[in-house]
């Protein structure tokens, strides 16, 4: 069975629905990172998924199995692949550039992002940099992210935290070094957005945690907001932070 035939046809279904990774991995219980990793053909969906994931899609069950039995799918995307490559050398590039620059949402464009994969660095480069002019620019992360170097996945994530899109975190986290996790992690704190911490806290590892315990432990916020970070917090840590906050409380009191 051809696991990147059926990640392919699931990705082209999802799309077909207007529906992103996110949305999906709500739908399913699962997180995007799954999605993510089903669409581009490193592993498939636990066979329990099938049912609700044709339900998702509006495709048979069928359907989603006969893209992976089908060798002819490989063909297919080939032929995307150098109608793209042609795209691109026949310097049309430009004019994707300008179609994009001169309109108001990313929506308005109904643009397939196939052909990123096909792109030169610098090609990449400039399209996520015009893209990201775009409120909108959500539903482009699906296509990009996977096939961007580095640098060019810290011009996304540096955009989403000076915005304070704070919503793809757990999207991007995949993709984010442990540096950068830590750089999020300091701007959150910095914020008092304990919110989204909580919510990305499985992305974040005993270091980054680390942080946490020394950041609240000087700068204590609500007593529910500990609470709810104590069982993420190894004995060690509950220990260190029970400490500050106690000397934290004796130097208030005198």
């Amino acid at each position: 069975m051809n696991i990147t035939g059926i990640g392919e046809f699931l990705r082209k279904s999802r799309k077909a629905r207007r529906l992103t990774q996110g949305d999906v991995a709500d739908q399913l219980g699962v997180t995007a990172q799954a999605v993510s990793k089903w669409e581009r053909g490193e592993n498939l969906p636990d066979v329990a998924f099938f049912p609700d994931i044709s339900k998702i899609l509006a495709v048979g069950v069928d359907e989603i199995l006969g893209a992976g039995m089908e060798q002819e799918n490989l063909g297919n995307i080939n032929g995307t692949g150098n109608k793209f490559q042609n795209l691109v050398s026949n310097n049309l590039f430009d004019e994707v550039i300008n179609e994009i620059s001169k309109a108001r949402a990313f929506s308005d464009l109904d643009l397939d992002l196939d052909f990123f994969v096909y792109l030169s660095g610098q090609q990449k480069s400039r399209l996520i940099q015009e893209i990201l002019t775009k409120h909108d620019y959500h539903p482009a992360l699906d296509d990009m992210l996977p096939y961007c170097n580095t640098l060019q996945r810290n011009t996304i994530i540096t955009h989403i935290l000076d915005s304070e899109d704070y919503a793809l975190l757990e999207q991007l986290s995949t993709y984010m070094s442990n540096e950068t996790k830590a750089d999020a992690l300091d701007r959150l704190l910095t914020q008092g957005r304990y919110d989204i911490i909580e919510d990305n806290m499985p992305a974040f590892n005993r270091k980054h945690r680390d942080i946490i315990v020394d950041y609240i432990g000087g700068n204590p916020p609500e007593q529910e907001i500990i609470e709810n970070f104590i069982p993420f917090f190894d004995k060690n840590q509950r220990e260190r932070l029970r400490e500050s906050l106690s000397d934290t409380l004796k130097e208030e009191e005198e």
